[in-house]
């Protein structure tokens, strides 16, 4: 199995969730239970990217991103991964500039959609996510339509992001109010999918806590870095 390099601190609480999931689906395939599978994290600082992107310091973001790749592929990673959304807005500038393969959360997120049957979902995600082409751009190849929250919504599911789930606060109030924003698009806008587009916001929000399929977005990356770490 290919050693995996996971781009973390894009928050910590998410990074976990990277690696505990990764580790469960080997642990499923392996012949020891005590078999794990060799992960490299190099956590990059989150106030530092934040200020970047609030400053529109793209160039100084990539060089960043690449920064970490390249201390991940010194450390052995031979393929890997952004863990969260919003850093796929340079996925093609990295890919472009980085020896080291990697998986693109859009591309699991978008297989996902188009198994579920997925016709027209509801994104949500950071601010700089939702107001983006990429969603839409990409899951256009499956005649999939994205549609994002309103203003006030997204105003508010970005300051939930950045104020709470981001330090690991899940409060049952907030849940509440992302439920009800996900029960209003699947009324007014027949979503028949909600895409998660922040590797977050699958702290809060369960299977099943919304009328209609979720897209894991962490979940499905992990899934697909696995696949791409199993696959010789």
């Amino acid at each position: 199995m290919k050693r995996i390099g996971l781009v973390g601190g894009l928050t910590p609480e998410s990074t976990v969730e990277y690696y505990r999931a990764i580790v469960e689906l080997n642990r499923k395939q392996a012949t020891s239970p005590l078999s794990n599978p060799e992960i490299v994290i190099y956590s990059v600082n989150l106030a530092e990217i934040v200020r970047a992107q609030a400053e529109g310091r793209e160039e100084q973001l990539v060089e960043i991103l690449l920064t970490a790749l390249e201390g991940l592929r010194l450390a052995g990673a031979e393929i890997g991964a952004l863990t969260a959304n919003t850093p796929h807005l340079y996925f093609d500038r990295l890919v472009a500039r980085t020896s080291l393969p990697l998986v693109s959360i859009l591309d699991a997120a978008y297989e996902k959609a188009v198994s579920l049957g997925c016709r027209r979902v509801l994104l949500l995600g950071t601010a700089r996510t939702m107001d983006s082409p990429m969603y839409p751009k990409r899951f256009a190849a499956g005649s999939i339509e994205v549609v994002v929250p309103d203003e006030r919504e997204r105003e508010f599911v970005d300051r939930t992001i950045y104020g709470e789930l981001a330090i690991g606060l899940t409060k049952p109030e907030t849940r509440r109010a992302f439920v009800e924003i996900c029960e209003r698009h699947v009324k007014h806008d027949k979503v028949d999918g909600v895409v998660l587009g922040c590797t977050e916001i699958p702290l809060l929000l369960k299977e099943g806590d919304v009328s209609v399929p979720l897209v894991d977005t962490t979940r499905v990356h992990a899934e697909a870095v696995f696949t791409a770490a199993s696959t010789l």
